[in-house]
């Protein structure tokens, strides 16, 4: 496993920091090993399918600011995610887009 610490910062204000796993051989999933939100919510080992849309707010920070953004979050308060809820809105996202994709 080869990790690399990436940040996505959107348009709407969330925030994420990730650990992500480069040597993922599917490039279709990708294993984050952590995932965090700065609006309070934490996720860890999660597979994520890969998001170009999320890819283009994505830049890759360093190990110390990876820590540095973890604490401050810490201290406002982080509750664990449910990974299962973000599963499925990413699946019905991507049927969306390969319903569209066929109507076109």
């Amino acid at each position: 496993m080869k990790l690399i610490y990436i940040r996505t910062d959107f348009p709407n204000g969330r925030s994420h920091i990730l650990m992500r796993d480069t040597e993922s051989t599917n490039p279709e999933l990708v294993h984050f090993v952590m995932v965090l939100s700065n609006k309070g919510t934490l996720w860890v080992d999660v597979f994520w399918p890969y998001d170009q849309e999320s890819e283009e707010y994505t830049h890759r920070i360093s190990e110390q600011q990876f820590w540095q953004t973890f604490r401050e979050w810490r201290l406002q308060g982080i509750l664990l995610g449910d990974s299962g809820k973000v599963a499925e809105l990413l699946a019905r996202k991507r049927l969306l887009k390969k319903r569209q994709e066929n109507d076109a």
